[in-house]
């Protein structure tokens, strides 16, 4: 997918979406890597349409949130990722916490308005198909 149409996709997204992925304002939305872009829209698109099933939706937002708070912690840190990790690649203990808070407000945020977007679609389809 083009970045541009990927912009495109965020821009016309309701800003509740947008405060889920509480990262991704805007302006910054645009300086994502473009593999993490591509994610955040298949995530929201398949999890709207019911397509995701339950493992699948795990892992991918697992993945789609580790990358933002990684991107959070380097931000609110001014340090890149192997500034903040040991030789091993694990992130040095003082370092460890902040990243376990961010990734789980994080996660809480994403989840909330996916599953009460979920639910709404649901409540929409069945009540098409009452009224048919």
């Amino acid at each position: 997918m083009e970045p541009n149409n990927l912009n495109e996709w965020w821009g016309g997204q309701p800003d509740g979406l947008k405060q889920a992925f509480s990262l991704f304002p805007d302006g910054r939305w645009k300086e994502a890597d473009l593999y993490l872009r591509i994610n955040i829209r298949n995530y929201c698109l398949l999890k709207k349409g019911g397509l995701l099933p339950e493992d699948k939706d795990r892992s991918m937002l697992s993945e789609i949130v580790c990358e933002l708070a990684d991107t959070e912690l380097c931000r609110a840190n001014g340090k890149t990722l192997e500034d903040m990790c040991d030789t091993d690649g694990a992130f040095l203990e003082e370092y460890q916490e902040l990243f376990n808070r961010i990734y789980d407000e994080l996660e809480m945020r994403i989840t909330d308005y996916m599953n009460g977007q979920s639910k709404k679609c649901n409540n929409e389809s069945k009540s098409v198909q009452v009224q048919v």
